[in-house]
C-alpha cells in the first residue's frame, strides 16, 4: 500500500482516538449537537470498513507463486522419468519420431515456461498412455511404462494446470482493490469534515476548546509510512 494511503488511515485512527479518550468523551458524547455523536459513530464504522477493505489488497501473493513453483518442479521431474523410458522403449521399436518428442534432460524441461511446459508434459503423458493401453504393455512394463507411471505424471500435469495461473490471479484481483482505494479513502475524508465543520461548536468551554485544539493538531496527516533515510556514507577528504 502507498504511504499517502499508509499514513492519511494513521490520521483516520488518531483522530477517532482523540476523540474517544477519556479526557475528551464527556464534552461531546451525548451533548449537544447531537449529530455529533452521530457522525462520530459513523466515521468510527467508516473506518473500520476501510481497515478491512485494505486488509484485502495487502493479501500476499507470494503464497501464490510457491504453490506454483513447486508444482512446476514437481511436474518437471515426473515428465523427465517417463519421458526418458519412453525414449528408451521407443527406440527399440526402432521410432525415433515419437523418442524425440519425449527425450529431454532434466534442464530442458526446467527451462520450459508455463503452457509449454503443460502441452510438452501432456505429449509425454498421452504416448506414454498409448504404450500402457496397447498390446505390447507387458513388454512396455518391463521398461517402466506402466499404466501407474502414466498416472503420476498425469497427477502433476493437473497439479500444475491448477495453479499454474495463481500469481496472475493474485495480482489481477490486488490490482482491482487498489484501484479503488483512492475513493474509499475519499469517503472516509468526507466523514471526518463533516466532525471538522461541527467541533467548533463545542468552544463554549475550557474542556470543549481543549477538545477542539487535540482534534484539529490530530487531523494532521503525518508522514508515517516510511522508514528513516539511510545514513549518507562519509566522503573522505581530499589530499
Amino acid at each position: 500500500m502507498q504511504d499517502e494511503f499508509v499514513n492519511r488511515l494513521g490520521m483516520f485512527r488518531t483522530a477517532l482516538g482523540t476523540l474517544n479518550d477519556p479526557a475528551n468523551q464527556p464534552v461531546w458524547s451525548g451533548q449537544p449537537p447531537l449529530i455529533f455523536t452521530t457522525k462520530v459513530t459513523q466515521a468510527a464504522t467508516a473506518v473500520t470498513e476501510l481497515e478491512a477493505f485494505v486488509a484485502q489488497q495487502q493479501v500476499v501473493i507470494t503464497g501464490a507463486a510457491a504453490d506454483k513453483d513447486r508444482e512446476e518442479e514437481e511436474l518437471e521431474t515426473a515428465a523427465h522419468r517417463l519421458g526418458c523410458i519412453l525414449a528408451v522403449w521407443f527406440r527399440d521399436q526402432n521410432d525415433e519420431t515419437s523418442a524425440a518428442q519425449v527425450e529431454r534432460s532434466l534442464s530442458a524441461w526446467r527451462r520450459l515456461r508455463d503452457q509449454t511446459l503443460l502441452d510438452q508434459a501432456r505429449i509425454c503423458r498421452d504416448l506414454g498412455q498409448t504404450v500402457a493401453s496397447s498390446p505390447a504393455a507387458p513388454t512396455a512394463a518391463t521398461y517402466g511404462v506402466t499404466q501407474t507411471a502414466v498416472d503420476a505424471l498425469t497427477a502433476e500435469i493437473d497439479d500444475y494446470a491448477a495453479v499454474i495461473t495463481a500469481p496472475q490471479q493474485s495480482i489481477a484481483a490486488r490490482k482491482a482493490v487498489t484501484a479503488q482505494m483512492r475513493d474509499r479513502y475519499n469517503a472516509v475524508e468526507a466523514r471526518f469534515e463533516s466532525l471538522d465543520c461541527l467541533i467548533p461548536q463545542f468552544n463554549t468551554t475550557e474542556a470543549g476548546r481543549q477538545l477542539i485544539a487535540a482534534y484539529q493538531t490530530s487531523r494532521v496527516v503525518r508522514d508515517l509510512g516510511a522508514g528513516p533515510a539511510p545514513t549518507p556514507t562519509p566522503v573522505p577528504p581530499g589530499p
